[in-house]
């Protein structure tokens, strides 16, 4: 009767543990930065360079500095689940945005923050020096890229929305609700962790910030 009891207790922890992380991978997430004082740094964010809160003149809400050689990632060692939607605005403060060399972001299958990450896992690369140049894609499969345009010339100065939606190994890409891409980026049951790459310079005292981060679980 013992023993019973003992497995009988065993499989309710282990139950309890898997519906708890079952419920972590599933569950909504959201950062603007409003919880923290101009030059904080967050809690939600690891990075292997600084990060830090800041107030851009002349913009509305708080955002996260991006550093030059610097990649960022969300301070959560779980997964994203199967089916989500990951939004994100960039913002590029600059007299030109060819003064930003490409940034990248995506999504790898580690959350290690031990170097600038650049084209790594499924990507988008917005390709700032070139104006209006996109590279999505991923090289574990097969070095599948997809080049497109969209004018990032226009979006200098004012908030860029990403969403990025993924359904299993599909992932969808919008900048500002246009639809650039949408085919098979991942490996079979390939572990997905959010990052966002800065660029590797800047020109003429130009900056970059990212903001509004929402993850929305299922579709």
């Amino acid at each position: 009767m013992k023993k019973y009891f003992l497995i009988t207790g065993l499989l309710s922890i282990l139950s309890s543990f898997f519906a708890l992380k079952s419920a972590a991978q599933n569950s909504g997430f959201s950062e603007d930065f409003s919880a923290y004082e101009t030059g904080a740094s967050p809690r939600s964010i690891k990075t292997n360079a600084a990060a830090i809160v800041a107030h851009p003149t002349g913009h509305e809400g708080k955002w996260l500095l991006i550093r030059d050689k610097a990649t960022y990632k969300l301070n959560k060692n779980i997964p994203l689940p199967a089916k989500f939607t990951f939004e994100f605005d960039v913002l590029a403060v600059a007299e030109q945005i060819k003064d930003i060399a490409p940034v990248c972001f995506g999504f790898v299958k580690d959350n290690a923050v031990r170097e600038h990450i650049s084209n790594g896992g499924a990507f988008v690369q917005l390709h700032y020096p070139d104006a209006d140049a996109v590279n999505i894609g991923n090289y574990e499969l097969d070095n599948k890229e997809a080049n497109t345009t969209f004018d990032l010339s226009a979006t200098a100065n004012r908030p860029l929305h990403v969403k990025l939606v993924v359904n299993g190994r599909q992932m969808a890409v919008y900048l500002d609700d246009n639809k650039l891409a949408e085919t098979v980026m991942f490996m079979p049951k390939a572990a997905k962790y959010f990052y966002f790459s800065g660029p590797w310079q800047f020109d003429n005292n130009a900056k970059l910030y990212i903001g509004n981060l929402k993850l929305t679980a299922g579709m």
